[in-house]
This record gives structure tokens, C-alpha cells and sequence, in this order.
């Protein structure tokens, strides 16, 4: 017989909306590497106050319909991003919600926001020209017309597929490199994804790194919408993280900020461009590692764009600030902490924890069920599996002593895929301390059915991705600015750092962003998330870089980004923002600092020429009194 399942979630949803969340959870919603994964559903909702959708930016209301029959409550279509249904179902502004169709994308907004259009810049201002937008992300579609030139040529100098099969004579170790003639190439052919012998979308949904690319650095030739960096030459890397374990005990102590791949993937593309100005956007990340810059990457990427001018890196900020990802506590010695760590019953995939604490102060870990039953206690050094009774490893802990990068101690949790326990206590116990005694953690990442941690301590700040903590990295956060205000995005991370520095940097549009669709031709797809803030942040560097006689250092960039934000928001008023960083991106007033740098150097000049000036005249007459003090003297003593 066939046993029945209650679930208990979701059971005040429109039926239509239940179905298709359960989908979402079994994982069987084709997904496209954005944040919108599943894409926005078309809703009918109920309402009864109208400010609920000038108030909530998670949904893109699309038309007032009037009221209900009672005159008590409006009725209104929206679209609004699957995942955070369940969410403004509880809002209880919200009388009723209902699914309906899927609907089109709507106008980019990106550009004129950022004031990247040509009106907003100076007259004869390049866009781009000279200077090289770096991407490095997922599916490259160098047959769109955003990426081709008015004769059919492409855009794009390189492509490295870093999954590709190996050729002779190539200039990298493993994957395969399409040269700008190889390209050409294909694209004269009728199937140019075959004759290029790369499909950057074979499931046809729209890739991530094609959308992104468009926004820093698309021609608007097939969409009719520019990106910020249009006349820009562009160098993509489709990266390959087969060198990074995703599953098993491996996966604890060996993240994307460890990834060969990726350090290699920024200097081949730093090295490409030569002499040449160049932003990479770097759109990708997790959620579990150190967050004080101390990763691999981080440290290899401040060492690239210090060693030559000219140089930038933008890494979009997360999104998830609202998925309770992170928690943090101080824990005494001889007392404990209980983290409350919940499972979705019916997740696909694994799901793990890191804990990060002091190198000074000595914890010990204690993983419960949630019945109680404890698993045994785990000291600092040690690791455990538990196993159920057939001998397959259910839990893997490791607790690692003294990571080599930065001194501090790490606890990393593994769970298989294979449990159903819906929550789980872990237990850290302070053994001893001798510094500030206080831990952060966080869970990793999982699309199919996101874990996180529930109760006291969860804190939604220190939530940014786990390669976006570097110092010499620009890290963007998302507004949404299809709304006076341009109010944060419901989805994007808040820093600080575990270290405390100021980071994101500044936030752009990347919310309901409208940009190139793969496999197309001329098709664009809406996406929501920072991986699509950060690129225009990419294309407004390469912007100013790519104006002439423009030389500058990783520090000189990242203060002409911050030094152009505007300051409203942050809505506080303060410099800085956990969320917004320093203010919304402005590409114009990027170009005007650099014409304000050069009129306050000649300015100084012209100031230490008049200073000369006037010490040599004081000089001269200093010369002359003591000359004609010494001569009266002198007269003095004849008398």
C-alpha cells in the first residue's frame, strides 16, 4: 500500500501556488542560475491597503484593477519571485493570492539609473572604447547581436571554456580557448554553436553569464538597450569548479574561494588584456568560508590588481539576506551556546555548516537531534561520522585547529541528503577563552531547499558571498530602481566583514534587471539579483578607464567608485550602509572626479609655484633688510 504524506507547510496558499512551490522543493523546476531561479510567477492579489506594494519590494505590481464587490478591498495583478510567495501570503495587508500566467520582461532601467546613458556623460565621453570588460560566469553567447559588431564580427577578443576538451597549441593548461577568428568563423555558419563546438544554453533558459555580460557591456544591437560599457572589447571565461568537491567530507575544507580555476580564470584574463584597462565582473558565490579576505582567491585577486594600474574587480554582494543564513554569539568559558540549525524535511542534496571562531579561544562542538539525543561531543582537532546501521556515513564534523590563512578555528558539518531530521541543535561549548569568545557561522548554500538557523543569535548582517570579503575587491549590493527611492533589495547580503571592514562598496540596479536571453538571437529575460547589480558596476569602471590619459591603482579606482556614490540612500544618513555600502553607483559623476582630480593637481601646482614665488621674494627682502641693517651698522661704528 501506498503510505500518505501530510504536509503542513504552505496550506493557506492558492492550491496553483502550493503545487507549484512543492515543484520548486522536489527540485523539479528547471532553474537558470539567477536568483529567480523558477522565474517570477503572475499573481492576483487581494488587498486591503494599497501601500502594501509601495512598501514591499519582493513583487513588480503590474496594473490596479479596482475593488472588490464589498468596496472593501483592492484587487491587483503583480509578479513577484516564487520563492517569497509564502512570505507576502503572511503579510496581513494580504487578503487573498492567487496564481495566474507567467508574463513577459519588462523595460531596463539599469543604464539612465546608474547615469551611463551618453546624456549623463560628457560630451565625446568613451563608452567603453579601449578599455576590456572581463566576465567570468556561466554561458557565453557570442552569437547574440549585443555581442557582434554592425558587420556581423564579434565582440568578444576570447573565450575560454574551461570545461572544453584541450587543443594543441593552446595557450592554457586544461579547457579550450576561441580566439576572435575562431569565433568570426562560426558565426558564418547556419548552426554557429556547432560550428564553434560550444553551446553556452543547451537547456535554452536563459544563462546567467550571458545576462550579466550584457549589462556591463552589451551593444543593445539585437535587444534595442544598451549595456553601460557598449563600446568596450569583451574576454570571457565559462569556469569549470570540477576542481572543487561540492559533496562528501571533502566539501568541508575545500570552497569556491580555494578554486584553481577561478584564480587562474582572473589571471588569464588580466593577462589577455595586457596593457589594456580592465574591470572583471565575478557574479558567483557562496555562502560558507572565513569572510575576512583571507581565502585563496581573495588574496590572489588583491595581489592582480595591485601589480599593474588600470585594474578592477566587481563581485556581486549575495542574496541572502533574508534566507537567516548566518548567526553569531559569544560563549563564555565553561557555558554553552544552542544554534538552532532547521532542515526542509523533503531538501534535496546535503547540507552543511561552518563555524568560524578566534584562533586564541578553544571550543568544543555537540550535535543533537531533535529529539535531544546528543551524537557525542567533538573537540578542537578532532573529527567524527555518524553512522546508521547499516555503516553508511550519515554526519561527517570536522573541527579544524589553526586554519593556515588566518589563524582561526573552524568547525564544518556535513549532513547526507539522506536524512529527513527537520532540526538539529548544535551545542558549542566555550572550553576555553582567551580572546573575544565569540563565533560566526553559517550555512551553505543549497538552491533545491535552503537550510538555516532559526532562534537566538541569528543576525542577517555578515552575509555576504563567501569571495566578496577581499580588500582590493569593489562588492555590490541591489536596489530596486523601478521605484522612487530606489529601496534595497529584499534578497541582497549586508556586510560587514567577519573583520569588520566596510563592505559592499556601493549597490546598483539588480532588481527586475531586463537583458540579453542565450540562444536567442535578440532576446532579452528579466533576472533579479546582485549578480546583475555588479555588472553595471563593472561597465561604469570600464567606462572611466577607458577615457584617455587615465591611469590609475587598484586604490585610486575603488575611491573614485565609492567617492561618486550617492549618499540617498543609505537611508540612515551615515557614510556607510551594511546594505546599500556607500551609496548608489553613478558613472557620471565618476567621470567628473576625473576631471577634478587633474584641475585639483594643477591647482596645487599653481599653489606651490606661488609659494616659491613668495618665498624667494621674502627671501630677497630678508637679504636686503640684512644687507641694509649690516650697512648701517657699519655707518654706526664709523661714527
Amino acid at each position: 500500500m501506498t503510505n500518505i504524506e501530510f504536509i503542513d507547510e504552505n496550506v493557506r496558499l492558492d492550491p496553483r501556488l502550493q503545487i507549484t512551490l512543492d515543484r520548486q522543493t522536489r527540485n523539479a523546476l528547471r532553474t537558470d542560475g539567477s536568483l529567480n531561479r523558477q522565474g517570477d510567477i503572475a499573481v492576483l492579489a487581494v488587498v486591503n491597503d494599497p501601500k502594501v506594494w509601495q512598501e514591499r519590494t519582493d513583487f513588480r505590481p503590474v496594473a490596479e484593477l479596482g475593488k472588490t464587490r464589498d468596496g472593501k478591498n483592492w484587487i491587483i495583478s503583480a509578479r513577484v519571485p516564487l520563492s517569497r510567495v509564502p512570505d507576502i501570503r503572511a503579510d496581513p495587508r494580504v487578503v487573498s493570492l492567487k496564481g495566474a500566467q507567467q508574463t513577459g520582461p519588462v523595460l531596463h532601467a539599469t543604464v539612465p539609473e546608474i547615469l551611463a546613458a551618453p546624456d549623463n556623460l560628457p560630451t565625446g565621453s568613451r563608452r567603453g572604447k579601449g578599455a576590456v570588460v572581463g566576465i567570468i560566469d556561466y554561458g557565453c553567447d557570442f552569437a547574440h547581436l549585443n555581442f557582434r559588431n554592425p558587420d556581423g564580427t564579434t565582440r568578444i577578443e576570447a573565450l575560454w571554456d574551461q570545461a572544453g576538451t584541450l587543443q594543441g597549441n593552446s595557450t592554457v593548461q586544461f579547457g579550450r580557448v576561441y580566439s576572435k577568428a575562431a569565433i568570426n568563423a562560426a558565426l558564418k555558419a547556419a548552426d554557429p554553436y556547432g560550428a564553434l563546438g560550444y553551446n553556452p544554453d543547451p537547456g535554452q533558459v536563459g544563462m546567467h553569464g550571458t545576462h550579466v555580460m550584457d549589462i556591463a557591456a552589451g551593444s543593445g544591437r539585437g535587444s534595442g538597450v544598451s549595456g553601460v560599457a557598449p563600446e568596450s572589447t569583451i574576454i570571457f571565461v565559462d569556469l569549470s569548479t570540477d576542481d572543487i568537491p561540492w559533496t562528501g567530507e571533502a566539501s568541508l575544507t575545500t570552497k569556491l574561494g580555494d578554486s584553481v580555476h577561478l584564480v587562474e580564470a582572473l589571471d588569464w584574463i588580466f593577462r589577455t588584456a595586457g596593457d589594456r584597462p580592465c574591470a572583471i565582473n565575478i557574479s558567483l558565490g557562496t555562502n560558507c568560508g572565513p569572510h575576512d579576505g583571507s581565502t585563496p582567491f581573495e588574496q590572489a585577486l588583491d595581489a592582480l590588481v595591485a601589480a599593474v594600474p588600470n585594474r578592477a574587480v566587481v563581485i556581486a554582494a549575495s542574496n541572502s539576506y533574508d534566507h537567516h543564513i548566518h548567526a553569531t554569539h559569544a560563549v563564555a568559558r565553561n557555558s554553552s551556546f544552542d544554534l538552532n540549525w532547521v532542515i526542509p524535511r523533503t531538501g534535496p542534496g546535503p547540507n552543511e555548516m561552518e563555524i568560524w571562531y578566534g584562533g586564541a579561544d578553544e571550543f568544543e562542538f555537540e550535535l543533537l537531534d531533535d529529539q535531544g539525543k546528543s551524537f557525542g561531543i567533538v573537540g578542537l582537532g578532532k573529527s567524527a561520522r555518524i553512522k546508521d546501521d547499516n555503516g553508511q556515513t550519515l554526519v561527517f564534523i570536522s573541527h579544524r585547529k589553526t586554519d593556515p590563512l588566518n589563524g582561526d578555528n573552524v568547525i564544518g558539518v556535513y549532513l547526507e541528503g539522506s536524512l529527513q531530521q527537520k532540526s538539529w541543535t548544535a551545542r558549542i561549548h566555550g572550553k576555553t577563552v582567551g580572546g573575544k569568545g565569540e563565533f560566526h557561522a553559517w550555512v551553505e548554500r543549497n538552491d533545491g531547499a535552503q537550510s538555516l538557523f532559526k532562534g537566538a543569535g541569528v543576525v542577517d548582517s555578515y552575509t555576504l558571498g563567501s569571495l566578496a570579503c577581499g580588500y582590493r575587491s569593489i562588492v555590490v549590493s541591489s536596489y530596486d530602481a523601478h521605484y522612487p527611492g530606489a529601496p534595497i533589495s529584499f534578497f541582497s547580503s549586508a556586510g560587514p566583514t567577519r573583520d569588520g571592514r566596510n563592505k559592499p562598496e556601493v549597490s546598483a540596479p539588480g532588481q527586475d534587471v531586463i537583458a540579453a536571453r542565450s540562444a536567442t538571437g535578440t532576446g532579452v529575460i528579466r533576472k533579479s539579483g546582485t549578480s546583475m547589480a555588479a555588472p553595471a558596476v563593472t561597465g561604469a569602471i570600464a567606462v572611466m578607464l577607458s577615457q584617455p590619459n587615465v591611469k590609475m591603482d587598484a586604490t585610486d579606482i575603488q575611491k573614485a567608485v565609492i567617492g561618486s556614490a550617492r549618499l540617498s540612500p543609505p537611508p540612515t544618513g551615515a557614510p556607510w550602509d551594511v546594505r546599500y555600502g556607500h551609496g548608489r553607483i553613478s558613472a557620471a559623476q565618476m567621470l567628473a572626479l576625473l576631471k577634478a582630480v587633474p584641475a585639483a593637481a594643477a591647482s596645487s601646482r599653481r599653489k606651490v609655484r606661488r609659494n616659491a614665488a613668495k618665498a624667494a621674494k621674502q627671501t630677497k627682502t630678508a637679504k636686503k633688510t640684512k644687507a641694509t641693517k649690516k650697512a648701517k651698522a657699519a655707518r654706526t661704528r664709523r661714527r
